[in-house]
């Protein structure tokens, strides 16, 4: 079933159908839940309820297998020895499905303990169920997850601790670097983090380029101890910046290619570059620097003479 597509009554009623079919197992419903620095689990069963708090940095993945682990402890002194847990997490039941020594280490401990209960005569069951769709006892359990105070000491998963650092790293580099709004960089990329490579490595290397604003036409001057170029028409020097946003000479060709005369680097070069950037190669061309020979003979030829094809020999 299509959980997007199925009314919550559908899913009701195959769940009842569920435990009419497995009326001698004893149900136990477990959650997790992670929200605003809140970390938790619960476990619900016909005779008690519980729930603990886990530390902040763990994820809501570890609160799920807590959770089940937190169910088997219920289960461990009882008579009973049919039961089944329900969970909401399929990426949990994934996880148990097979044994690997790289796993989770809850994985691992809940697995260990399934081995010592099956020995013992026990039979338990895991099923999935979709969660907020009116199923009483996940609703509870997942209720009590979020409220959950009593904080349960346990090591913390080393891919935990790893993700947390790597999250707050990233969160304090975001902070210096949005301090640095006159950096030239921060225009294109005001979000850190990596982007997607272009499957074109050609492409890729140009784009990349242009973000850094290093050209051979744009920079060549410091290989050959020259003076920097100057856009004739605005007397600036000339910079992928100047060359693809500030030149009022391009403000007509700007709207014919990126329907627009007013732009920006991050509309251009950003994370998503505009698709009429490398289209047809009418802004770059691998074998003619054209801008070059513009910049020669701009005091020669007027401006509207030239299409704009702005050709930059990388």
């Amino acid at each position: 079933f299509d959980k997007s597509s199925t009314a919550p009554v559908t899913f009701q009623q195959l769940f009842h159908l569920h435990r009419y079919q497995y009326s001698s197992f004893v149900p136990i419903f477990t959650d997790g839940s992670k929200s605003d620095g809140h970390v938790g689990c619960g476990v619900v069963s016909p005779s008690d309820t519980l729930s603990y708090r886990l530390y902040n940095c763990c994820s809501v993945f570890t609160a799920e297998l807590v959770a089940i682990f937190s169910a088997l402890q219920v289960i461990l002194p009882s008579s009973q020895r049919n039961f089944i847990i329900y969970t909401d997490s399929m990426s949990a039941l994934e996880t148990l499905s097979h044994y690997d020594t790289q796993m989770h280490p809850v994985g691992l401990e809940i697995l260990s303990i399934l081995q010592f209960l099956r020995k013992e005569g026990f039979s338990i069951i895991f099923c999935w169920v979709p969660s907020h769709v009116g199923i009483s006892g996940n609703e509870t359990a997942d209720a009590i997850a979020k409220f959950a105070s009593a904080v349960l000491p346990r090591a913390l998963p080393y891919v935990d601790i790893k993700k947390f650092f790597v999250s707050r790293l990233f969160s304090l580099w975001q902070q210096k670097w949005d301090l640095l709004t006159n950096n030239k960089l921060h225009s294109v990329k005001p979000s850190i983090g990596l982007w997607p490579n272009l499957p074109i490595r050609q492409v890729d290397v140009k784009l990349s380029r242009l973000r850094i604003g290093h050209t051979r036409f744009t920079h060549k001057y410091l290989i050959f101890g020259e003076r920097a170029p100057v856009c004739p028409t605005c007397h600036q020097n000339f910079t992928v910046h100047h060359i693809l946003i500030e030149c009022p000479s391009f403000n007509s060709h700007r709207v014919d290619h990126f329907h627009s005369s007013s732009v920006t680097l991050q509309d251009l070069v950003g994370e998503k570059h505009h698709p009429n950037l490398f289209k047809d190669h009418w802004v770059f061309y691998e074998h003619i620097d054209l801008l070059t020979c513009f910049f020669a003979f701009s005091h020669l030829i007027h401006f509207e003479q030239f299409p704009f094809h702005i050709f930059i020999h990388f």
